[in-house]
């Protein structure tokens, strides 16, 4: 059965059962209050004649029965009957039998005076001190045919509003058709490799419209990704063919050299461009494992103070060697930090060599740790020639290498690893202006990063 049918008729018979329910409710109430209606009149009307009886005998009763004739509606019935069965006074024309009669109320089928054929009746009889019966009830033929009307009504009712229901399903399934094939028909584009492609949002912020929504950042995220990927590839293929041609020449030159000392330095220049391919190799793997957030299985606790001071007190001596201080302000109390303490370790070691590469010689290296209730803040600022506003962005993409004095050393991949990293704890990478040199900060996120599912 098509989708569209099926909601058609989901929705027609969700409306026949909530107006069945309420013409149900509305039938149940008349009827009752038809009956208590009659019922409350038929004994008020004996009550009242009984009670005039009492107190003004039998001339009261009689000029009380005329009265009832004279004023009452035509579905008044009274009497007042002897012992025999025969009528005294009042507007029967047929009276039930008294012999199996008690006092009361009850049914009875009874004929007035000027009627051709006898009717249900509701009656109450009550016996006289003289021996005498006293008559007193209504016809019921009227209210059983106001309840037939109604209850024609409501089964009309009943059918119209199945009808209206069903139609209405049917705009609802044409709707709904509408936008799902739209998306439908978007997906089915994107399969033939059309990227370009995005569900048309309405505007009225339905769920359609956050499903759309959802699918075009999902799209852009894949787009981006895919174009990230060719110019990783575009690079990585550029970049490793320059140390690759390097290991070539050293290797084959190595092979042809006759000198023992010139071959050993042949072979050591191959060691170390085959360490560079390894690197360069390894950061990327890093980097992709970051990215896919494995990593997150190995967090644990650890105090980012103590293992900014230990990389600070590591680096200490390199810094030193190329003319620059290293300073470290160590946070008066711990800075606790769940996250993958080695990942930290490597971008930290990323941040601090390229300030030590490109910022010695400002003279002045400084690393900070900043708590904070929400985020913590990993700085390592220096004082060198900083990274341009225009060109931070390219700095942060793997292979980004601005010029090229930054070329002979390295891939252009340190900045992209400590950005992964930061993205692996839901935190990010920050360039800023140090006045003059660069800042740059981790900043990440103080509680647990929920695991991927």
């Amino acid at each position: 059965m098509p989708t569209t049918l099926r909601i058609a008729l989901l929705a027609g018979l969700l409306a026949l059962l909530s107006n069945l329910a309420v013409i149900g409710f509305i039938y149940g109430r008349t009827h009752d209050e038809a009956v208590a209606s009659l019922h409350r009149q038929v004994v008020e009307q004996s009550k009242v004649l009984t009670d005039i009886y009492r107190t003004g005998g039998k001339a009261a009763l009689n000029g009380a029965i005329d009265d009832t004739l004279a004023y009452a509606d035509p579905q008044t019935a009274v009497g007042l009957v002897d012992s025999s069965g025969h009528q005294l006074k009042g507007n029967l024309a047929e009276a039930p039998s008294l012999q199996s009669m008690q006092e009361g109320y009850r049914s009875a089928v009874i004929r007035l005076r000027g009627q051709p054929s006898p009717h249900q009746a509701e009656i109450v009889l009550s016996r006289l001190p003289t021996g005498q019966w006293l008559i007193s009830g209504r016809l019921v033929g009227e209210d059983i045919a106001f309840r037939a009307t109604l209850e024609r009504s409501l089964l009309l009712a009943l059918v119209v509003a199945g009808l209206l229901g069903l139609l209405c399903g049917v705009i609802l399934a044409h709707y709904v058709a509408r936008r799902i094939g739209n998306i439908a028909a978007v997906a089915n584009r994107i399969t033939a490799r059309d990227l370009s492609q995005r569900v048309p949002v309405s505007g009225a912020g339905d769920s359609f419209d956050r499903l759309g929504m959802q699918i075009n950042a999902m799209l852009d995220r894949i787009t981006a990704l895919m174009e990230e990927l060719r110019l990783l590839t575009d690079s990585l293929a550029h970049d490793l063919r320059s140390p690759a041609s390097r290991l070539r020449a050293a290797a084959h030159a190595a092979a042809e050299a006759t000198d023992p000392a010139e071959q050993e330095e042949l072979l050591n220049s191959v060691v170390r461009n085959a360490d560079a391919l390894i690197r360069i190799l390894s950061t990327i793997l890093e980097i992709s494992r970051s990215e896919a957030l494995t990593g997150r299985k190995q967090f644990a606790w650890f105090d980012v103070s103590e293992l900014a001071a230990e990389l600070a007190e590591m680096y200490d001596p390199v810094a030193d060697e190329r003319g620059a201080s290293l300073r470290f302000d160590r946070p008066t109390r711990p800075v606790p930090l769940f996250g993958h303490r080695q990942l930290l370790a490597q971008a930290l070691s990323n941040l601090l060599e390229n300030a030590i590469r490109y910022g010695s010689g400002g003279g002045e290296i400084d690393v900070r740790v900043s708590p904070g209730d929400k985020q913590i803040r990993v700085q390592v600022a220096d004082r060198g020639p900083g990274i341009p506003l225009d060109r931070r962005e390219e700095a942060l993409r793997r292979f980004g290498r601005l010029d090229s004095s930054r070329s002979d050393e390295g891939a252009g991949l340190g900045l992209a690893l400590a950005q992964s990293i930061a993205h692996l704890h839901e935190g990010n990478l920050l360039l800023d202006d140090n006045q003059p040199g660069l800042v740059t900060t981790l900043q990440i996120p103080v509680h647990p990063p929920q695991p991927a599912r």
